[in-house]
């Protein structure tokens, strides 16, 4: 938990993006950037579409 909350500090907060700046100058590579995932999305059936209207 304490883990999450930092890294949601370093993420969104300008302080903690100063810090992460600093901890990766001394520690190339401690906190990297999260990468978009892509997810497949299922789109309904035509059939299953029409009988929702």
């Amino acid at each position: 938990m304490l883990r999450h909350k930092f890294y949601m500090f370093i993420l969104y907060n300008e302080f903690g993006k100063k810090l992460k700046d600093a901890l990766n100058s001394l520690f190339p590579g401690l906190i990297r950037e999260p990468q978009p995932v892509r997810v497949p999305v299922q789109r309904p059936a035509e059939r299953q579409r029409g009988m929702r209207r």
